[in-house]
């Protein structure tokens, strides 16, 4: 299996895993919140902080979410959403493993939107 079908893999396991709510439940919570409509998304970062576990989510071809959630807390209020343009994300100092995370992300997103 090459790098990047390990990279799809991965991508496709951990957004299954998040809709099943085995990543953290408040991540489903906060982005259903957000966007009720959202039935694929994929997880291109995730940083666990001490006391919040921030993850950037793809939502659709123009937009990622950032979800910021306490550790200190187990409600819906206490997880923080804002939404940021795909191209603001790419300007980032990306490492080559998210940027390569990323592309692969945005192929599969543009799979789903043709299906």
């Amino acid at each position: 299996m090459s790098s990047r079908d390990q990279v799809r893999a991965d991508l496709l396991s951990s957004m299954a895993s998040m809709f099943s709510g085995g990543t953290n439940p408040l991540l489903l919570a906060g982005l259903k919140a957000a966007f009720p409509w959202l039935s694929f998304a994929l997880i291109v970062n995730w940083i666990p902080e001490q006391a919040e576990d921030i993850y950037w989510v793809l939502i659709d071809l123009d937009r990622i979410a950032t979800v910021e959630i306490s550790r200190l807390s187990s409600g819906l209020e206490d997880v923080s959403v804002e939404v940021l343009d795909l191209n603001k994300y790419k300007e980032r100092r990306l490492s080559i493993e998210n940027r390569r995370k990323l592309e692969v992300a945005i192929d599969l997103m543009k799979e789903n939107y043709a299906s």
